[in-house]
């Protein structure tokens, strides 16, 4: 078995992957849900572009309505599971990354 497939065999069997794909279903099959995660990842994007441009105000109101867009969805406890449950995977997999990119920086630079 190559690396790589060790990799993902070991992402996929990990509890809070199961996990995630089991709350998935209820989030994509449900429009309400699903359009209030699209919304936000709208405003994220303004809210990207207002600081690149150092449009702190319009940051500042883009902030709000996507805390308050995130409320609502916290609001379901599974959506809540759901994204802590990303957010804690995501990390592992940023970790996984830098850690490949330092060790091929290493080799090169031996």
């Amino acid at each position: 078995m190559k690396t790589k497939d060790k990799i993902i065999d070991y992402f996929n069997n990990l509890e809070e992957v199961k996990r995630i794909k089991e709350l998935e279903p209820y989030i994509k099959n449900n429009k309400e849900i699903n359009d209030k995660f699209i919304e936000l990842k709208d405003i994220q994007k303004k809210m990207i572009n207002a600081k690149e441009f150092n449009q702190i105000n319009i940051y500042h109101e883009l902030k709000k309505e996507y805390d308050n867009k995130k409320n609502e969805l916290f609001d379901l406890p599974f959506v809540e599971e759901y994204l802590e449950l990303v957010d804690i995977v995501n990390n592992m997999l940023n970790d996984l990354s830098n850690e490949i990119n330092y060790l091929i920086d290493k080799e090169i630079n031996k």
